[in-house]
């Protein structure tokens, strides 16, 4: 069984007791989800504001510009710590993991006009230029950022980065992190001119069918509110639980 231990962070741990563990990538500041305090409980108001005042302390010594926290693994947030969050502005996001044994899977049939490929060296230009677009729905800092990210990426053994073309033109992409609990899918998506053509169906079923040569699970963390993951549902995958994560952009920074 996978759980959110098994999400890749792409950054190292360097800091953890009874209270949190703190993921730290000094080299890419700007990703949230490599850069966070995850508590070991739901804390009251009083003391999440004391684990507030140390990620704050760490953030304006290192660089950062946010702070971002995630709850425990299927547990919610006591009334008064929301109240406070509230107050304080910060953003609230609720994902959803799911796994799937890739001989259940489901999925429709592949659209014959899309292609699948594993990105070679000379295809990492047009790869990133395909993300660069969808990166820019978040900010132009955060694409920017993003592209040497995606060189760094590209040189981890344990990463593989697919391209899906529609007739011939590049059209969608993903990546696929490998670990011991399987092939994690991430960073799904499909160009607006392409939706709704099984781009992204192909995308998971090129994965799913690589999961099930090695033999292994597929699993990644889905967005609570987006309705991709209703995709994965028809596909077969299973419900796994949620995690609760907060953050936000430090005032008078980025």
């Amino acid at each position: 069984m996978v759980t959110f231990k098994s999400i890749a962070t792409h950054s190292a741990l360097i800091d953890e007791n009874e209270f949190f563990a703190q993921y730290y990538d000094p080299a890419a500041l700007f990703r949230y989800d490599s850069n966070f305090f995850q508590l070991k409980y739901s804390p009251t108001r009083e003391e999440f504001e004391l684990i507030e005042s140390m990620h704050l302390v760490f953030s304006l010594e290192n660089g950062l510009s946010h702070v971002k926290f995630y709850w425990p693994e299927n547990q919610g947030i006591l009334p008064d710590t929301l109240d406070y969050l509230n107050e304080a502005e910060y953003g609230l996001e609720k994902l959803e993991l799911y796994s799937l044994d890739p001989a259940q899977y489901t999925g429709k049939e592949k659209n014959p006009d899309i292609s699948v490929e594993v990105v070679q060296a000379d295809q990492l230009a047009s790869f990133k230029r395909l993300n660069y677009i969808e990166d820019k729905t978040v900010s132009e800092s955060f694409a920017e950022s993003k592209q040497t990210y995606y060189d760094r990426l590209y040189r981890d053994a344990s990463v593989t980065f697919l391209l899906a073309c529609f007739q011939g033109d590049p059209a969608g992409s993903c990546i696929t992190i490998e670990s011991d609990a399987g092939l994690e899918l991430d960073d799904l998506f499909t160009l607006e001119t392409y939706r709704f053509k099984g781009v992204a169906t192909a995308l998971q079923a090129f994965v799913i069918e690589e999961a099930l040569a090695k033999q292994t699970l597929v699993f990644l963390a889905a967005d609570a509110e987006d309705s991709p993951k209703e995709m994965y549902k028809k596909a077969g995958f299973n419900y796994e639980g949620f995690r609760i994560g907060a953050q936000k952009v430090i005032k008078g920074e980025g």
